[in-house]
């Protein structure tokens, strides 16, 4: 372990120096690496490292935002392409989440129904992608039957996601009592405001107008406390939760 602390700043130190020389910064950073090994090194990454990553990835997704406005089918013809040349699962799979994203959903059902057969029967992320399809195209008894045969084939998987398209599967299907429980059990991990908000309007509807109130109060203040990106990222459950409250 003393090896590691002792040889770590050296290495850091030779790539700091590297990087600079290959990027044409070398003056003045040179000597503040030379001269400061770790504190150098720790203030080049700082200054000129970190930030180069960071335009990348925004350049990238500029890039990305672009090609989707001029060319909003691109990824679904590579994507299309990709599985009649490849002919793998994977990149069948990959076209029917392009389908999915593309509002095919009756394409995406049957792609995924082809896909489920042999050893990819019971694939959890198959089948899984198959319930979002049906819950979609709105055939809520499909995506629960679906979501059931993935909780037998696997036991042990877990996703909030997966937990909401069940419950608004049941809810589709006018199982409220049932939809109204596992919105219950969502609402105390589901990440964001809309398991809460979900479970509330069903108890609206259910008749428990007080227990309703109650949650999108609950709403409401976990909002007014929040960053500011929070709340933006939420804002369509917050304005139904203080609708509900007028």
């Amino acid at each position: 372990m003393g090896y590691i602390f002792l040889v770590g700043p050296v290495l850091l130190q030779i790539l700091c120096i590297v990087h600079a020389v290959r990027s044409g910064r070398m003056f003045p950073w040179i000597f503040i690496i030379f001269f400061l090994p770790l504190v150098g090194s720790l203030a080049y990454l700082a200054v000129e490292v970190l930030p180069d990553i960071m335009r990348s990835r925004r350049a990238a997704q500029f890039t990305s935002n672009v090609r989707s406005i001029t060319n909003p089918y691109g990824s679904l013809k590579r994507a299309e392409r990709a599985a009649e040349m490849v002919g793998s699962v994977a990149s069948k799979r990959a076209l029917a989440d392009e389908y999915v994203a593309h509002g095919r959903y009756s394409d995406a059902v049957a792609l995924y129904q082809g896909l489920l057969e042999g050893q990819f029967r019971d694939d959890p992320a198959l089948l899984y992608g198959l319930a979002k399809a049906q819950f979609l195209s709105g055939d809520g008894a499909g995506a629960q039957a679906s979501l059931d045969a993935l909780q037998i084939a696997d036991p042990n998987f877990s996703s909030g996601d997966a937990h909401m398209i069940y419950a608004r599967a049941l809810e589709l299907q006018g199982k409220d009592q049932e939809a109204l429980e596992e919105y219950r059990k969502l609402a105390r991990y589901f990440a964001g405001e809309e398991a809460r908000a979900r479970y509330a309007m069903m108890l609206q509807k259910l008749g428990a107008t007080d227990e309703a109130r109650t949650v999108f109060l609950e709403i409401v203040k976990s909002l007014d406390g929040a960053p500011r990106h929070y709340r933006r990222a939420q804002k369509e459950w917050g304005d139904i939760a203080r609708a509900a409250l007028k």
